[in-house]
């Protein structure tokens, strides 16, 4: 898997687990958490991406003398927030940050009380988006803030993609990145957003519905054109306009 992920798997942690898939252009096929198991490395994925990510593998694992399997019947992933779950045989903690934590486990976990839309809102506020179906094979690692997350190692060797995506870092041409609004409705993930002027100017990748206020409204990422000024309006196919600016993850220099 070295040779296939954007994160070095030989500097795995609890807090060191996120990485990329990419294909020969750089575009992220999936991106994952990953732990190691005994027998191998455990890979947690949208759901949507694990047969294309299968398939897609399986043109190199014959070169290795390994095997890959899908285990969505095997495991559970469950979302803790606050304290840590207690240790327990067959499973495996992944901290997300210091209040977040996923739970991979064989068995029902009791401890695990949050919700999943809950999760997804926390996600879409702390710049998380996960590529699906209808976002695969489009955006660089760094479009999704990968980077930023620790999900791309610039000094491990070579991995597919590993070209476009060091050039993109290293020559600062990254096009587009990734932007964060709220919706007055539902919006669909895969949604064009586009300019005043009706030009397109990129997807939503990411979409969960708000608990911070009393009214109706959707927590959204999206993937943007750098529109060289902080926030941009844009309108949805839907006529919706919506106020997106640059995801910033705390303490960090701004991207632009």
């Amino acid at each position: 898997m070295q040779g296939y992920t954007t994160c070095d798997v030989e500097k795995l942690s609890d807090t060191g687990n996120t990485g990329a898939i990419c294909n020969l252009q750089g575009r992220m096929i999936t991106n994952f958490r990953i732990a190691e198991i005994e027998d191998g490395l455990l890979l947690r994925m949208h759901r949507s991406r694990v047969q294309d990510t299968l398939t897609f593998l399986s043109k190199y694992i014959v070169f290795s003398k390994a095997e890959l399997v899908d285990a969505s019947g095997q495991w559970q992933c469950f979302g803790i927030i606050g304290d840590n779950a207690p240790p327990g045989p067959g499973r495996i903690q992944q901290q997300v940050n210091s209040d977040r934590f996923e739970l991979w486990s064989q068995e029902d976990i009791s401890e695990a009380t949050s919700d999943a839309a809950v999760w997804q809102e926390l996600d879409c506020r702390e710049g998380l988006a996960w590529v699906q179906d209808i976002t695969a094979n489009i955006y660089l690692p760094q479009m999704f803030n990968l980077h930023n997350l620790g999900g791309v190692d610039f000094a491990k060797g070579c991995y597919l993609g590993q070209e476009i995506v060091a050039r993109a870092h290293y020559r600062g041409t990254l096009k587009r990145q990734l932007h964060h609004g709220v919706s007055p409705a539902a919006i669909q993930i895969g949604a064009d957003l586009l300019r005043e002027d009706g030009r397109n100017i990129g997807q939503v990748v990411a979409a969960a519905p708000s608990t911070a206020t009393q009214q109706d409204s959707w927590e959204v990422l999206a993937v943007l054109q750098n529109p060289g000024e902080s926030p941009v309006s844009v309108q949805s196919g839907n006529g919706q306009s919506l106020e997106f600016s640059p995801f910033q993850i705390p303490g960090q220099p701004p991207m632009y």
